[in-house]
């Protein structure tokens, strides 16, 4: 029995929302394992916690910009050392995160507990010693435990992610350090926008938002500890208020306040908008990227990502925001920008999403498949069903054996599946009842739903009828201005997508 989980479903189908690829080979930086990003102009600037130094990619090049490789130790790591000096020589212990400071950069030294700082004159300590500890103060005489991401205000003042501590605090351009928050379980990825500071919380497996002062969680259930401090992480995207992560390290905000999550557990970058989770990109079961995304930086329109275990920065280009048929005023607005955002479907080409055109089996039995993996996060595939029209090599091969080992789809009696057929509007509500059910969604709503009412109910086939009082009763399909259903008719896109949200609406997912 040949067995997949639809991760490679969502890989072979350009990684959800966006195309990833890694511009750059592991040897372009030595195969280090990359931690922070920021960028500097059109610069881009990373730091490697594996050789201990930061690389400069400028103009597709990369070469190394900050500190000294060191011989290697027994297990052939470079070995580290704090020691400041000049940008070619000195030597860091774990470099995790950069951000503009001053006439330079900041960059926390995480094994060494400092923060410290370079510009062209060379490497020096800010803040911290060596000794560790939580004490606020003025440069060597602040202390940290383990301090990793940072980010920059709007007035110059560095903040930083004392995981160790569990503290947010904060560095003036003084070299003044105080405390901003305490209490956190391992917080580390930050990210300043809007006014607002946001904080990838690792240990307890959310992104949070601080702002006046005050901690507020954005995503991720806060469960209870399975011990004392420990929490578990899981996958799923949905509401904010269900969606789970696994120790994510790394958040990033655009100009529109769509927040970019580093799922580092989950192997996944994911987003957050709209009061929603979504996935951008998954690898849990392949070797491709993204393994251990850590780093993460909005630029344009593209996202970069470091990847510690696959030794490179990755770039995911998002999926439009907009597209040329599907103005703001048209009635499926909401709904296409929404099963775009959440990886259902996406456009076209050239800028389109083509709203009127038909949509056939075999791409209503991959979306449902998306819905499916972006809400369970164990979803395998077990491919014992096989039709003569959809060979192993095709394109929707393991959504169409997926569904129908589901009992979702049927095949028609030549043995055949019809992947290119179009699927009628009673076809698709039915082949979502049939998921809701074997789901365990509650399908009771409109049970006994009174559809006579509509002018061609006599066109409804007998087998969808269950189906089509569910999904008008629970408000997912509501019939047309001239009160007909149009059981038989194509679905569109601008129609599908529009249940889709609907029933994930009624789902809660």
């Amino acid at each position: 029995m040949k067995k997949k989980t639809l991760a490679a479903l969502v890989l072979a189908c350009a990684l959800l929302m966006g195309t990833v690829s890694a511009a750059w080979s592991p040897v372009d930086f030595a195969g280090g394992s990359l931690s922070g990003i920021v960028a500097d102009g059109d610069t881009i600037l990373v730091s490697d916690v594996f050789n201990k130094v930061v690389w400069r990619i400028s103009g597709g090049e990369v070469e190394q910009a900050v500190g000294q490789i060191s011989i290697p130790g027994l297990d052939s790591e470079p070995i580290g050392k704090y020691d400041d000096g000049t940008l070619d020589t000195a030597l860091f212990m774990e470099p995790w995160a950069l951000t503009p400071f001053l006439d330079g950069f900041a960059i926390t030294d995480t094994e060494a507990n400092v923060v410290r700082y370079f510009d062209e004159d060379g490497v020096f300590t800010a803040v911290g010693n060596e000794k560790g500890g939580s004490k606020d103060g003025t440069g060597t005489g602040a202390s940290f435990n383990q301090p990793t991401g940072l980010a920059t205000g709007d007035d110059g003042e560095v903040y930083i992610a004392d995981t160790g501590n569990g503290s947010i605090r904060v560095m003036s351009e003084k070299g003044k350090v105080t405390t901003l928050v305490s209490g956190l379980n391992d917080p580390t990825g930050l990210c300043w926008a809007n006014g607002a500071l946001y904080v990838a919380e690792t240990g307890r497996n959310r992104i949070c938002k601080i702002e006046d002062g005050k901690l507020t969680a954005i995503a991720g259930i806060n469960d209870a500890a399975v011990e004392a401090g420990v929490y578990e992480g899981a996958y799923s995207d949905g509401p904010i208020e269900t969606a789970r992560f696994d120790h994510p390290q790394g958040v990033a905000v655009d100009a529109n306040g769509v927040i970019y999550v580093a799922d580092t557990g989950n192997h996944a970058v994911r987003k957050i908008a709209n009061g929603r989770v979504s996935t951008l990109a998954v690898s849990r079961d392949t070797p491709s990227a993204p393994v251990q995304p850590r780093g993460i930086l909005v630029k344009g329109n593209t996202l970069l990502v470091t990847d510690l275990f696959a030794q490179t920065v990755l770039e995911i280009k998002l999926a439009p925001t907009t597209y040329i048929d599907v103005p703001a005023s048209a009635w499926c607005y909401e709904a296409v920008m929404a099963a775009t955002e959440r990886g259902i479907t996406g456009g076209t080409g050239n800028g389109y999403f083509s709203p009127n055109r038909n949509v056939n089996r075999a791409q209503f039995a991959t979306m449902l498949s998306r819905i499916h993996l972006n809400t369970d996060g164990n979803a395998v595939i077990n491919g014992e069903k096989s039709f003569v029209d959809v060979p192993a090599n095709a394109w929707c091969v393991d959504a169409v054996q997926w569904a129908a080992d589901l009992g979702i789809v049927n095949g028609y009696a030549n043995g055949g599946f019809g992947p290119n057929d179009n699927v009628s509007r009673q076809q698709l509500v039915t082949m979502l009842y049939r998921y809701a059910q074997q789901m365990g969604y509650d399908v009771s709503v409109g049970e006994n739903t009174n559809i006579l009412s509509y002018t061609d109910v006599a066109d409804l086939s007998e087998y969808a009828i269950p189906a089509m009082q569910w999904a008008c009763g629970a408000g997912i399909v509501s019939g047309y201005d001239d009160g007909s259903l149009r059981p038989l008719n194509p679905a569109t896109r601008a129609q599908t997508v529009k249940i889709l949200m609907k029933a994930m609406d009624v789902f809660g997912i």
